[in-house]
């Protein structure tokens, strides 16, 4: 990568503070919560002295925060969807909209299944990795929002902004444990195709599948999962993380999912919310990779491509770029 940037700081940029306000006024319309003002208000009581908030936040919940550590976008979100919950009386919005679009992604899935049955064995991956980006259009926290059916349409004539494939493939085949960290409801449809891709080609690969641990956005659950009879179950062993951040930070997980991130060959985290609590870190730790849609001016500006962009992206492997 040219003009190599410093590390990861986009903890709360005045833009992404814009942005969680206008997820708070989304929120209100999609839900249809009148009145709007009032989520208005919320999104901007939470931003300000957001700092302060997110210590006070977790440590009632009897999390203690390093201090000195950066706050991501996906960090204060907790504070901010906790808030829409309290005030909307509705602990989960968005549990409707997430089971739709589970079966919308499953009609895609059994499309893009037969197409798999006549794809070369050398090109599989490639094509599963595709599958399951597809699917990280589907997100209502993003700052602007894809069409999955049009997407579907051209992302296979689409040219990834970074597409770390080979060192991935390097990884894999030493790899014997893989945490696959999920994103948004629907979109776990389609990283099953890359998940019996990698079963295939990798059969000594134990697949872990976190998701989040509780109601934010239309982020996937446990629950959601068994609502709607996901095939995941019978692919890998699912785990509910215990994360209730879009986005996986370590010391929110629960002690099992610790374990299981520590301990893994190899770590496949989807979606931007992932990448922003997660590419500080991932600079440091060879074991990550990311796979998502460039859906925000920050992250576009960040990585220095373009909005709408598709990556796989092996932090580490941009120093050799």
């Amino acid at each position: 990568m040219q003009n190599q940037k410093k590390e990861w700081t986009i903890n709360l940029e005045i833009k992404c503070l814009e942005c969680l306000q206008k997820q708070a006024i989304r929120t209100a319309e999609t839900i249809g919560y009148a009145p709007k003002e009032a989520m208005i208000q919320v999104g901007q009581e939470v931003v300000a002295d957001y700092q302060k908030k997110v210590w006070e936040f977790f440590e009632k919940k009897g999390i203690t925060l390093d201090r000195d550590r950066e706050i991501p976008p996906t960090l204060l979100a907790v504070v901010l969807y906790d808030r829409i919950a309290q005030i909307a009386k509705n602990p989960a919005p968005y549990k409707q909209i997430k089971q739709q679009s589970i079966q919308k992604a499953r009609v895609l899935k059994e499309t893009l299944i037969q197409k798999l049955q006549v794809i070369a064995k050398e090109n599989q991956l490639e094509f599963g990795l595709y599958c399951a980006v597809l699917g990280n259009v589907i997100d209502y926290g993003a700052e602007y929002a894809f069409s999955l059916e049009e997407e579907c349409q051209r992302v296979f004539d689409t040219q990834f902004a970074y597409f770390h494939i080979e060192a991935l493939k390097q990884r894999l085949w030493r790899a014997k444990r893989l945490v696959y960290i999920g994103d948004n409801a629907g979109e776990n449809e389609l990283d099953e195709i890359l998940i019996r891709i990698l079963k295939s080609h990798y059969p000594q690969l134990q697949i872990f599948y976190f998701v989040r641990g509780g109601e934010i956005i239309n982020d996937v659950t446990l629950d959601d999962l068994r609502r709607s009879g996901s095939g995941l179950f019978e692919l890998c062993e699912v785990v509910d993380s215990g994360v209730p951040s879009p986005g996986f930070i370590e010391e929110l997980a629960s002690g099992e999912s610790q374990r299981l991130f520590r301990e893994s060959d190899l770590v496949l985290a989807k979606g931007m919310g992932n990448f922003e609590s997660m590419e500080k870190a991932a600079q440091r730790d060879l074991r990550i990779f990311f796979l998502f849609k460039i859906k925000c001016h920050v992250v576009a500006d960040y990585l220095q491509q373009k909005l709408g962009e598709f990556v796989l992206l092996h932090p580490h492997s941009l120093k050799k770029d």
